[in-house]
Parts: structure tokens; sequence; C-alpha cells
């Protein structure tokens, strides 16, 4: 049995106005989704994946380096095992 896990996390980023487009061009090299919202555009919601809690870390970290972006706030997170994300619910 496989002990491997899946780390789930959401972020939300507020970037300048003006930036936002190259936030976003940034935030999607690093093999993340920005799920729709509606209102504020300079605020995104970034979904994360990785094997690792570390891993969610390091986007993070990247995610606030990225020139635009006042913050990027770690606002949900789970890890369950990767097996799990393949049974059927009832």
């Amino acid at each position: 049995m496989s002990h491997e896990e899946i780390h789930i996390s959401s972020i939300v980023v507020h970037a300048r106005p003006e930036r936002v487009e190259a936030v976003k061009a940034q935030i999607l090299r690093l093999d993340c989704e920005i799920a729709p919202t509606d209102g504020d555009a300079s605020r995104l919601v970034v979904v994360v994946e990785r094997p690792r809690e570390r891993q969610i870390a390091d986007v993070l970290d990247a995610i606030n380096l990225i020139p635009g972006v006042f913050s990027a706030l770690l606002v949900y997170h789970h890890a369950e095992p990767a097996a799990s994300l393949a049974e059927l619910m009832p």
C-alpha cells in the first residue's frame, strides 16, 4: 500500500491592478490553477496541488516574490492519501 499524499491548497493573491495579467501568467508557470472569481479583478484565488507540504510553501513564497503582488495568503490546506483520489464517492 502506498503512503503517498496529495496536498491541496488555496491561496488568495492581491495584485496591483495594472500587473494582474502578468501576475496570472507567472502563477500559471508555477503549474497552479487560477479559479474564476467575481468582483475585484486584482484578487485571485490560486489552487495548488503538490505531493509534499513543503512544495506548497515553496509556491506560496514564489508567488509572494512576483513583481506586482501585494500579498499571497494561504487560506486553505488539505492533505489525503493520493490513492483516495481514485476512489468513487458514495
